[in-house]
């Protein structure tokens, strides 16, 4: 049973809320530690994003976890690998995850599903205090008084006290908050001058409905398409 040790002063402090976060906390969790709270800067989780491949060593984790038949349900294991070029014509096929030998599946899932799993999964585990929305962490100091054990205080907008853990892990993105006090003179992430655009649509299956596609000239100007979701389920199911 999760006993979280007081409202502020959790073990173990995950900064970001994203997959990273949510599934370091049930790995801990499922390590025997769960004094464990998760810090999001949003104040609500919605269900954004477009798909995302987990590779066979990232479903082995998730199997580890026990999450592997509900993720299932929702994803497509993706089969074969093909690129086209930018005509149409098939340039290189190959097989993918099972297909290719492995002992676990390439998913192609939609990122709103996985999130939304490991989200009730880490409340269920952890219990409904163990994600906590609407907290922007602005700082955090190491600290020899933080308390029995404690060794980081942690500063979160709009909180009147700090946070202070044994632990902080952050798992906050690319403008983490985490990564700039440990690097303050690092400066921004540097664009390395490619332009993405991600989305998705409802369509009918195309091929073997378990293919993923890459169409393109070149490295700089291709596009990728692979299904998300079993055809019978909408891709952004939560």
């Amino acid at each position: 049973m999760t006993s979280h040790s007081g409202k502020n002063s959790p073990r173990i402090l995950v900064v970001g809320a994203g997959i990273g976060g949510l599934t370091t906390a049930l790995s801990l969790h499922a390590a025997g530690l769960d004094d464990v709270v998760v810090l999001e800067a949003g104040r609500r989780l919605r269900a954004v994003g477009a798909g995302l491949n987990l590779q066979p060593a990232a479903v082995r984790e998730l199997t580890e976890l026990g999450l592997e038949q509900e993720l299932a349900a929702g994803a497509v294991a993706t089969a074969r690998l093909e690129y086209h070029h930018r005509y149409g014509g098939r340039i290189w096929s190959e097989p993918r995850g099972r297909a290719a030998g492995y002992r676990w599946p390439q998913y192609s899932v939609h990122r709103a599903h996985l999130q939304a799993l490991l989200l009730r999964e880490v409340t269920r585990r952890l219990g409904p205090g163990a994600v906590r929305t609407g907290r922007r962490l602005t700082g955090y100091e190491q600290c020899p008084d933080g308390g029995p054990g404690r060794r980081v205080r942690a500063h979160v907008a709009g909180e009147p006290s700090p946070y202070t853990c044994d632990l902080l892990i952050g798992a906050d993105g690319v403008n983490s908050a985490v990564r700039s006090v440990m690097y303050p003179h690092e400066g921004p992430p540097l664009w390395n001058g490619i332009c993405m655009w991600r989305g998705l649509t409802r369509g009918r299956p195309f091929l073997d409905g378990r293919t993923m596609v890459i169409i393109g000239c070149n490295s700089r100007v291709k596009a990728v398409v692979y299904p998300v979701s079993p055809p019978t389920r909408p891709a952004c199911a939560r």
